[in-house]
């Protein structure tokens, strides 16, 4: 997956919006960042809740890491050309889940 398909995957979820944040671009549900660009070469990040963050780090370290700075926190880097492509989709709609009303995540089975 590409940085703009990965952008393009999570703009498409209801009711998320192109935005921007820290001068880079992010994507946001409810006003909350699930996506968004980082100054590490060759990653977004992604926020996630902190278990899933852990286990993507220790399962797939190639792919999914994190700086100091994201450290402690809900939010994992992601290497988008590393990634499969259908793991990957399937981390950005639990980063739209988490964000997304009680409507909405029943809609899509995740409630």
């Amino acid at each position: 997956m590409t940085r703009d398909e990965m952008f393009a995957y999570a703009l498409s979820q209801p009711g998320a919006e192109d935005s921007t944040l820290h001068g880079g671009r992010c994507i946001r549900v409810r006003t909350h960042w699930i996506v968004n660009d980082s100054s590490e070469p060759g990653s977004l990040a992604l926020a996630l809740d902190k278990p899933t963050v852990e286990f993507l780090i220790e399962t797939e370290p190639q792919t999914y890491w994190q700086t100091p700075h994201f450290e402690g926190w809900p939010a994992v880097l992601v290497r988008y050309k590393a990634a499969d492509d259908g793991r990957l989709k399937e981390q950005i709609d639990k980063a739209w889940a988490r964000r997304a009303t009680k409507t909405q995540r029943k809609a899509r089975g995740f409630d």
